[in-house]
C-alpha cells in the first residue's frame, strides 16, 4: 500500500524578493541533501552523511545519509541521487521515493515540485487513507518552507 501524493508551488510568485535563480535553488537543494533539518525543520530533526560517491554509469552524485524524523524519532537511512539541475530523489529502505523537482513554466518561470511515494505495508485502507491527509499537509509544508528557507538562505548571502 502507498500514498502517491505531489504538490507543486512557484519559486518566484509576483512580489517576492529575492527573485531566486536556478543556481541559487540547485545549490540549496545540494545543500538539502547534508541538511534536511535547515529546510524542514518541523519534519526532519538531524541528518548524517555517511557516505558519497559518483554513479560510475550516470555520473550523478549519490549520497548515503541518515535522517532522524522529529515526530517520531524513527532513523532512515536513505540514498539520495542528484540529477543537475532539475531533480533530487531519495530512496528509502522501504521503497519509498521523494523527489524534489526543479521545472520550468511556458514563460520560463520557476516552480518547485515535491513527489512522494510513501509506501505503508501491512496497513489497513482507513490507516492509508489518515496517512494520505497528514503527508498532503506535510508536503505542502515541505516544499512552501523549502522556498521560504532557499530564499533567506540568498538573503544572508549564504546562496
Amino acid at each position: 500500500m502507498a500514498n502517491n501524493i505531489a504538490f507543486t508551488a512557484p519559486l518566484n510568485p509576483p512580489g517576492a524578493t529575492p527573485i531566486l535563480k536556478r543556481e541559487q535553488i540547485w545549490d540549496g537543494l545540494l545543500l538539502k541533501i547534508r541538511s534536511a533539518e535547515t529546510f524542514v525543520p518541523g519534519a526532519i530533526q538531524s541528518t548524517s552523511v555517511v557516505s558519497e560517491s559518483t554513479n560510475p554509469s550516470t555520473q550523478n552524485p549519490v549520497t548515503i545519509r541518515e535522517i532522524v524524523f522529529r515526530e517520531d524519532q524513527r532513523k532512515v537511512k536513505e540514498t539520495v541521487t542528484a540529477y543537475e539541475d532539475c531533480r533530487v530523489d531519495f530512496i528509502q529502505p522501504n521503497g519509498s521515493l521523494i523527489s524534489n523537482v526543479v521545472s520550468e513554466g511556458a514563460e520560463g518561470e520557476l516552480y518547485m515540485t515535491y513527489i512522494f511515494e510513501w509506501r505503508h505495508p501491512g496497513i489497513s485502507e482507513e490507516e492509508l487513507k489518515a496517512l494520505r491527509e497528514k503527508e498532503k499537509k506535510m508536503s505542502k509544508m515541505a516544499v512552501e518552507g523549502t522556498i521560504t528557507v532557499l530564499r533567506e538562505l540568498v538573503n544572508s548571502g549564504k546562496l
